[in-house]
């Protein structure tokens, strides 16, 4: 081989390294700057043995952080708060209340049947199962279990057989139903999930790090693909973002006087409409389901959490919100990185004691 051959080989070799390394660290999500953004308010901050148990006595291998609101204003945080990450199966509690608003407008009835929506799948539904609801699919309790995109863990291994339950009998947190609840808001509202979120929720709340393009259609880099007429949305917000919508929630639907979720679909998607705790799997924490939201009686808190860590903690008695975010990618780099290192490691324990501690304070009138 002449010497300039051999040159030109190693010039498109590396050339073709730099431009790959280039392409697998391009961010999914870029940090928007909207107009529309205000700074949080911050209130008297929680005792110190709280705050203490909060923050985390060795670097976090990920970037995590954690942030309380107490009445909308911040009384504690830790770590990247504004920075963006998927928070994976949280984007359904966002979802619930995508719809709540998208209801108020007249623009869903959840009342209508998949039928009547023309609402099928990569393998065919029967008649049965079309005659589930948007409520039922709100509830997971559609009665359809099929694969979907972006399933894991028991929706796989502890999946109902076909036709086992009707419509409305019986609850299994699947991807079906999440998953087709998108493929029916865009359908029903003419708007993309990004696109309505940013008028209707992040705007509203004077989100920081938002703007439609956060949401992002389809499965998760790296994750096994199923054949399915229906999209994951995965949606990237920061942890000051996302404690914005807890907090909001806590409130009743109302952020800084403005009425943003109506107060009834608040207190009917947060209510226990579906009792868990003889299901064949084992949901641990939560003893009753919403729509979408998962509640823990004992507690008295709603919540909403997703796969690599992401936890937020609504205690609407006392008007607080807890949230702990764990970075797991934004790249295919970042998001290989975590692949392999798989560290699934939380504060959640603290983070639940810390609730049951705050609202101890408030009831006793300490704080």
């Amino acid at each position: 081989m002449k010497f300039p051959v051999l040159k030109k080989l190693l010039i498109s070799i590396t050339l073709f390294f730099v431009l790959s390394l280039v392409y697998i660290s391009l961010p999914q999500v870029y940090d928007p700057n909207p107009e529309y953004q205000t700074k949080l308010k911050y209130g008297e901050p929680l005792p110190e043995a709280i705050q203490r148990l909060l923050t985390p006595e060795t670097s976090p291998v990920r970037a995590r952080s954690v942030m309380v609101l107490r009445n909308g204003k911040v009384v504690f945080e830790y770590g990247p708060t504004d920075k963006i990450m998927n928070g994976h199966s949280t984007r359904k509690g966002i979802m619930s209340l995508l719809y709540g608003i998208a209801v108020e407008q007249g623009l869903i009835n959840i009342n209508k049947t998949l039928a009547e929506l023309n609402i099928d799948e990569h393998i065919p539904l029967t008649e049965q199962e079309k005659t589930a609801t948007i409520r039922d699919l709100l509830m997971y309790r559609s009665g359809i279990f099929l694969p979907a995109a972006g399933e894991h863990d028991d929706q796989i291994t502890k999946r109902p057989k076909r036709e086992q339950f009707k419509p409305g009998e019986y609850l299994f947190s699947n991807n079906f139903d999440a998953n087709a609840l998108g493929t029916i808001f865009t359908q029903e509202t003419g708007y993309s999930i990004g696109e309505f979120m940013e008028k209707n929720l992040a705007e509203p709340l004077g989100m920081q790090d938002f703007d439609a393009d956060n949401v992002i259609m389809g499965e998760p880099w790296f994750w096994p693909k199923n054949p399915s007429l229906h999209k994951m949305y995965n949606t990237y917000t920061s942890t000051r973002d996302f404690a914005r919508v807890g907090a909001m929630v806590a409130n009743y639907g109302r952020w800084q006087g403005n009425q943003v979720v109506a107060e009834d679909w608040i207190k009917e998607s947060t209510y226990p409409h579906t009792d868990v705790t003889n299901n064949h799997i084992n949901y641990g924490r939560y003893e009753a389901f919403g729509y979408i939201w998962m509640i823990d009686k004992d507690n008295e808190t709603v919540w909403t959490d997703g796969y690599g860590e992401h936890f937020m903690i609504i205690d609407m008695k006392r008007n607080i919100t807890l949230v702990e975010r764990n970075f797991t990618g934004n790249s295919y780099l970042t998001s290989g990185l975590w692949m392999l290192d798989r560290n699934m490691d939380s504060g959640i324990d603290n983070l639940i004691k810390a609730q049951q501690l705050i609202a101890k304070a408030i009831d006793e009138g300490s704080y």
